[in-house]
């Protein structure tokens, strides 16, 4: 459309500002990613305490697994040494004084107490028990358990992992 009045054609178009840029940023933007770089940090550094706290954890059921694939030692040989595992572990967890001299009833009493939502298996102080008898028993005594000695370390061995997993301070 062509108007007649040349003032009117004089005129120009609108001209809108550049658009506003991301730099330099708002003070609310420094804010927010400080923060992130800070819960960042704070979660890689917890992680990799959390490791460093659970050291024993991992050494002991690498050590749980070695003793399990030895096949020159006897069943109830592979008992004690688990239960000696597990006893680094309580003294490594919980210190010498309150640990070193628990032993049967009082030794299982302990592990429950330390991880009271893992259930102890039946029969678990007469499996341990087997670790202190001889290797090849008379066939006279009675078993004081119904189960074999293959059975009684696999008890044993799953007890043990569970309890180094989850056991609490």
């Amino acid at each position: 459309m062509q108007t007649n009045n040349p003032l009117l054609e004089q005129l120009k178009d609108i001209q809108l500002p550049d658009p506003i840029g991301w730099w330099p940023l708002a003070f609310s933007w420094w804010i927010l990613l400080f923060s992130i770089v800070a819960i960042i940090a704070g979660a890689i550094w917890y992680y990799l305490d959390l490791r460093r706290r659970n050291i024993y954890r991992r050494s002991a059921l690498k050590q749980i697994d070695a003793i399990l694939l030895k096949a020159d030692s006897g069943d109830t040989h592979k008992i004690s040494e688990i239960n000696a595992i597990l006893k680094r572990v309580a003294v490594t967890a919980y210190g010498r004084s309150s640990t070193a001299a628990l032993y049967d009833q009082a030794w299982l009493d302990f592990l429950s107490a330390t991880a009271s939502y893992i259930p102890q298996p039946e029969n678990l102080l007469e499996i341990l028990k087997l670790a202190y008898q001889p290797e090849h028993a008379d066939s006279t005594e009675p078993n004081p358990i119904q189960l074999s000695s293959v059975q009684a370390v696999e008890i044993w061995q799953d007890y043990a992992k569970k309890w180094i997993k989850g056991h609490h301070q």
